[in-house]
This record gives structure tokens, C-alpha cells and sequence, in this order.
């Protein structure tokens, strides 16, 4: 029977023997078709860095490749990429989009900001021990939580920071409220994560030093008052 479920034709003669002899010639084609695979094969096993390399890095528009800006820019990027929470979600966004729309794209923030980020120091960002204290009391498994992977991974990309050091002196990162008050958790809907998760970021660079990181997204620099515009869905991002 042929492919399609007919006899062959009576008018229609077998294959001759050259013919028969001709189709290894078909098989040895192969041979060129397994290299092609062997090189795509290659490439699916280059390292995660490469693959993050020929991927656009967003921001150009502030500056080249060669900039201080662009190098910063191109470094936080790729940090964020090669993140163990790169793949964490939060309300649709990972650490790379929010940052990017949030931060990057935001015309409020500052080449100068962006560029202070990279010289803030772990310890400007260090929560005291007593309120380390308070968080793990109230939240123990806090440094578990994926927005608190997710906050800590933005925060450390941005930075330069070793992000298992920053979560270990930040266990905060990524709750809702602050240690010391009666509003202090770990928010259900990943909305108020997301909303979170950039308030501190910017809150804790204000903190570090990082003027105007507020007011540049939420629109007020004021901590209380830029939490309460981040809790209600505003900003300007």
C-alpha cells in the first residue's frame, strides 16, 4: 500500500536497482542536517549570561552602551536577569518590567539617581536589629515569601548588593507596613505585593540617601503619605 492506502499501479514499474542504490546517497544527506542540530544544540547550552546579552537592554534612551549611565543601566538589567527571582511574577510583572516602566521609563527619575543606586552601601539599607527582631516575630517566615525574594532581587540588582546579605539584614523587604507599628504583614492580593514590593524599593533608596525616589514614582517624598498613594493605586508609573 502506498502512504495514502492505494495499491500500486500495474502501469507504474518498482524501483529500479540504481534507484534502490541511490537512497543511501538520501541517508548520508543527514549527516550535515545533525552539524546544523549540533550548533542550534550549542547555542540552546550557552550560558544564561549570553542569552541575557542579545536581549535588548531597556533604557537606551538615556544614554549609549558606552555611558556611565548605559553601563549602569546595562548592569542592573543583566543582574536582574540572572536573579534566582527573575522568574517570580507579581501581578503580571517580574523585578525587569516593573523596573523598567517603573524606574527606567519614569521621565521623574534621574540619570543622577539611577547613578547614586550603584554607590549605596549595605548598610544604609539595614534594618537595626531590634526591628529585624520584631518582623521575624510577627512574619517567621518572612525571607520566604516570593514578594520578599522578589523586592529583595530588585533592590540587590539595583544596587550591586549580594542579595542573600540583603535579605538577611532586611527581612522586612516585601511586607506591608513597618516594624514598631500595628500595620505589619504579608499582603495576600499580588497586587498590594507589587505595590509593596516598589514602595520599598524606592523608600529604602530615599532612606539610603537617594533623594526624590518617592516623589519621582509616587509623587511625594513623604514616607507615610507615598506608602498611602502606593496602598490606593497611584503613581506615576
Amino acid at each position: 500500500m502506498d502512504p495514502i492506502g492505494r495499491r500500486p499501479s500495474p502501469l507504474r514499474p518498482l524501483a529500479t536497482a540504481p534507484q534502490a542504490e541511490a537512497r543511501p546517497a538520501a541517508t548520508a544527506k543527514a549527516a550535515p542536517a545533525n552539524s546544523v542540530a549540533q550548533v542550534q544544540q550549542s547555542t540552546f547550552d550557552a550560558p544564561a549570561s549570553r542569552a541575557a546579552a542579545s536581549k535588548p537592554i531597556p533604557g537606551a534612551w538615556r544614554g549609549g552602551p558606552d555611558t556611565a549611565v548605559g553601563k549602569a543601566i546595562a548592569g542592573m538589567i543583566e543582574r536582574m536577569r540572572g536573579s534566582e527571582a527573575s522568574g517570580i511574577t507579581l501581578k503580571g510583572d517580574t523585578m525587569e518590567s516593573l523596573f523598567t516602566r517603573a524606574i527606567l521609563d519614569n521621565k521623574h527619575v534621574t540619570n543622577e539617581q539611577l547613578l547614586t543606586i550603584t554607590n549605596v552601601k549595605l548598610e544604609q539599607l539595614a534594618t537595626s536589629p531590634e526591628d529585624r527582631a520584631k518582623v521575624l516575630k510577627k512574619v517567621p517566615n518572612a525571607r520566604e515569601l516570593p514578594v520578599h525574594k522578589f523586592t529583595v532581587g530588585m533592590l540587590a540588582a539595583a544596587t550591586g548588593l549580594d542579595p542573600k546579605q540583603l535579605s538577611e539584614v532586611c527581612p522586612d523587604l516585601g511586607l506591608t507596613g513597618a516594624p514598631g507599628t500595628p500595620i505589619l504583614y504579608a499582603a495576600k492580593t499580588e497586587r498590594m505585593q507589587r505595590s509593596t514590593a516598589l514602595h520599598d524599593f524606592t523608600d529604602y533608596l530615599r532612606g539610603a540617601g537617594v533623594k526624590g525616589m518617592n516623589k519621582a514614582v509616587w509623587g511625594v517624598e513623604n514616607r507615610v503619605l507615598s506608602a498611602a498613594v502606593s496602598a490606593l493605586g497611584g503613581g506615576r508609573y
